[in-house]
């Protein structure tokens, strides 16, 4: 029996790609813009790097969960 545990399904970013932007929810208005998606082999779910737009220096890494959580970010 062959179980499918290393593949990755082709939807597991659900839509999000690179140069998409989004907005952080909260009283000052910021936008984000994804740089890159990252796997990481030791975590299931994969991470996006963000760029803040207008000061690319600004960068964080956050969960792909996260930044589809309505809560936090919401598209721009």
């Amino acid at each position: 029996m062959w179980l499918n545990l290393g593949r990755r399904r082709q939807d597991d970013t659900f839509g999000i790609a690179a140069g998409q932007r989004f907005r952080a929810v909260g009283t000052a208005t910021i936008f984000w813009e994804v740089a890159t998606i990252a796997r990481y082999p030791w975590d299931a779910l994969p991470h996006v790097r963000l760029l803040r737009v207008g000061a690319p220096a600004d960068a964080k890494t956050i969960s792909l969960a996260v930044l589809r959580d309505g809560r936090f970010y919401l598209p721009a």
